[in-house]
C-alpha cells in the first residue's frame, strides 16, 4: 500500500512599500530696498580784506601839497626868513655901534659875509622811511557745512514656501499561499 503523500508548497507573503519623498521649495525674493541720500551743502560766507594807503605824510615831504597848505608853508618860511634877517640886521648894527671899542668890525663882517658854508644837499625826491602807512585788514572766511542725510527704507519679503508631503503605501506585493496537495 501506498501512502498518500502530502505535499505543502508554501508562499511567504511580501510586503510592498511605495514611498514618495517630500518635496519642499523655498523662494527667497530680494527685499525692495530704496535708498535717498541728501547731498551735504557748504556754505561759504567771506568778508574782502582791506588794504589801506595812507600816503599823505610822503606827499607832504615830497611838496604835492594842497595849494592851501603850500601857502600856509610858504608864508611860515618867509617869516621865519624875515625874522632870521632882522636879527643879523641888528646883530651887525650892534657890532658896528661897538666901533668905539677899537674893533675892526666892518672888516670882519666883510670876511664872514665872503666866506659862505656850502650848501645843505638832501635828495629830497625820496621820503623818509615810515611816512607810507599800510594798514591791512585780512579776509574773513566762515564755511559752515550742512550734512546731507541718508534715508534707507528696506521692505522685506516673505519667503514662498512650496511643501508637499511624502507618501508611505504599505501594500502586499505577494499574498501568503499555502497548497496543500496529496499524491497518491
Amino acid at each position: 500500500m501506498q501512502i498518500p503523500q502530502i505535499q505543502l508548497q508554501q508562499t511567504y507573503a511580501k510586503i510592498g512599500i511605495r514611498i514618495i519623498k517630500p518635496v519642499q521649495e523655498i523662494e527667497q525674493p530680494a527685499a525692495q530696498m530704496t535708498i535717498k541720500q541728501e547731498p551735504a551743502k557748504m556754505v561759504i560766507d567771506r568778508k574782502q580784506g582791506m588794504l589801506e594807503i595812507d600816503q599823505e605824510q610822503a606827499r607832504y615831504e615830497l611838496n604835492l601839497k594842497s595849494p592851501s597848505a603850500l601857502s600856509e608853508d610858504f608864508a611860515e618860511y618867509g617869516r621865519q626868513e624875515a625874522l632870521q634877517a632882522i636879527a643879523e640886521i641888528a646883530e651887525k648894527g650892534n657890532r658896528m655901534a661897538a666901533i668905539k671899542n677899537k674893533g675892526d668890525a666892518i672888516v670882519q663882517m666883510a670876511t664872514e659875509n665872503s666866506i659862505k658854508p656850502p650848501p645843505d644837499f638832501n635828495i629830497a625826491f625820496i621820503p623818509s622811511y615810515g611816512s607810507v602807512k599800510l594798514e591791512y585788514t585780512p579776509t574773513e572766511m566762515q564755511i559752515n557745512w550742512m550734512s546731507g542725510g541718508t534715508e534707507v527704507n528696506i521692505v522685506p519679503q516673505k519667503p514662498i514656501l512650496n511643501y508637499q508631503p511624502g507618501k508611505t503605501e504599505v501594500y502586499m506585493s505577494q499574498w501568503p499561499e499555502l497548497k496543500i496537495d496529496v499524491l497518491g
